[in-house]
């Protein structure tokens, strides 16, 4: 970093920055916020699907849930589209983690696919599924 960012930095995160300076300098070369999403990948019998997690909190249930928490199971509202989900022509939102469900919502990705946002009522949630991968964003 040369000595004229460095003063830069110091002068922006002691919130010393003259008026005259343009607001981006200080964001040149700062560590930004995390987005607090996450892009999850489920894995239910020789089927996967993917849902976007847009909240820390939901992020950290999904990672309880992989990594052994009793809140493993994956509840969403089936919504057209395709959005992360690629390979389907549905997605899920307003995901959460829950000990328990109904049996309605259970299933195959392939059966939400047949049924669509018809399939449980619009809702979704596969007992069987496990965490494959979190992509943090």
């Amino acid at each position: 970093m040369s000595s004229w960012s460095g003063w830069i930095r110091r002068m922006c995160l002691a919130g010393a920055v003259a008026a005259a300076m343009p607001a981006a300098a200080c964001d040149e070369g700062l560590p930004t916020a995390p987005s607090g999403g996450a892009i999850v990948t489920f894995r239910v019998g020789s089927e996967s699907f993917r849902v976007r997690l847009v909240t820390q909190e939901q992020v950290r249930a999904a990672e309880a849930a992989r990594n052994g928490g009793s809140a493993r199971i994956p509840v969403g509202r089936i919504v057209a589209g395709t959005d992360v989900n690629t390979g389907w022509s549905w997605h899920l939102a307003d995901v959460s983690f829950a000990e328990a469900t109904i049996e309605l919502c259970d299933g195959l990705p392939s059966f939400v696919e047949r049924e669509g946002v018809r399939y449980a009522n619009g809702t979704y949630c596969p007992w069987g599924a496990q965490i494959v991968s979190i992509q943090l964003l």
